[in-house]
């Protein structure tokens, strides 16, 4: 039985989160598949053709390990347009479980496929927002930092110890700004995906609705994210001791070195697979008990059950 919609605090949103996930658990797991499964096939095309890695052959340490992260930060932008255009399939697929009403897997991307043009027009717009605009303070800020050490001679040696709190303080405001501007947009992809708005409209609709709970959703970020961290540093920590043993055992060890790299992808993977959807699970929830509070959908939806919402008929000629 679906229980009642009415307002909740965090703990019961994240029991309810994770009730909705047991109870559509391979819906959930299959949804989560497809943006893994695309960025691999970008990270395919690109060993196989593009070849990105031999665009730029740095000289030295620092500009290889530039390098890398700008390519490391280009796949973790395509996934993230992967993973905020399925979304919508996941919010589906809870919002019908807390209306009570069925969906399935097939159903949920058939849901994203009918509007998908809208909803990688709103991931673009997300991700340029929550992503780009902090990257692009840091580049900023972090070169008026140099600038300034540069024009300052805080660059002498002697005065180097400074740099470090320089750069520390640029991370930390570029950091604050990605979390709150997260918060504030967090709900522009479920506002989208159910109310059938698009663009910027979706983005000012999360605005205005998360106001008094951005608090909330960003703590349950925090939990996630330690919650799959820890998880996956244990799970990586027993395999990497597991696969010794074994190298150690059975005279493998240059098997199980061989190995380790893409068991360890292969268990990060999975880490995502099933712990992913909870995320846009919560911020369906979010999103239906900020509509409680503020809009009083509880009560629309009761009325709508009663039949109460529908107008009268007029008269024929009537005006």
């Amino acid at each position: 039985m679906t229980p009642a919609l009415r307002p909740m605090n965090l703990g019961e949103i994240l029991d309810r989160a994770f009730q909705i996930y047991r109870s559509r658990f391979f819906a959930f797991v299959g949804i989560g598949l497809i943006p893994i499964f695309a960025a691999e096939s970008v990270q395919l095309a690109d060993r196989t053709w593009l070849h990105v890695n031999s665009l730029v052959h740095p000289v030295g340490r620092p500009e290889l390990f530039l390098w890398n992260t700008v390519i490391w930060l280009a796949y973790y932008h395509v996934f993230a347009v992967f993973s905020s255009l399925i979304e919508p399939s996941s919010i589906n697929v809870a919002s019908s479980f807390i209306l009570g009403e069925k969906c399935s897997l097939i159903s949920s991307l058939r849901f994203v496929a009918v509007r998908w043009r809208s909803y990688l027009w709103i991931a673009l717009l997300k991700i340029s927002a929550v992503l780009l605009l902090p990257e692009l303070v840091i580049i900023v800020l972090g070169t008026a930092v140099f600038i300034f050490a540069d024009l300052t001679g805080l660059m002498k040696r002697d005065q180097m110890s400074i740099i470090p709190i320089l750069i520390l303080i640029v991370f930390v405001v570029s950091l604050a700004l990605f979390i709150w501007i997260g918060a504030c947009l967090s709900l522009s992809v479920p506002a989208a995906a159910l109310e059938n708005i698009a663009g910027f409209r979706s983005l000012r609709r999360s605005w205005s609705l998360g106001k008094g709970t951005r608090v909330r959703i960003w703590f349950v970020w925090l939990i996630l994210f330690l919650g799959s961290w820890a998880l996956a540093w244990a799970l990586e920590y027993l395999l990497g001791k597991s696969m010794l043993l074994a190298g150690s055992l059975l005279h493998l060890a240059p098997l199980m070195r061989s190995l380790y790299a893409p068991a360890v992808f292969v268990l990060v993977t999975a880490i995502y697979v099933v712990l992913g959807p909870i995320l846009p699970i919560a911020l369906t929830l979010f999103y239906y008990d900020q509509r409680i509070r503020k809009e009083g959908f509880d009560i629309e939806r009761m009325i709508e059950a009663a039949g109460l919402d529908e107008r009268p008929a007029l008269p024929a000629g009537g005006q």
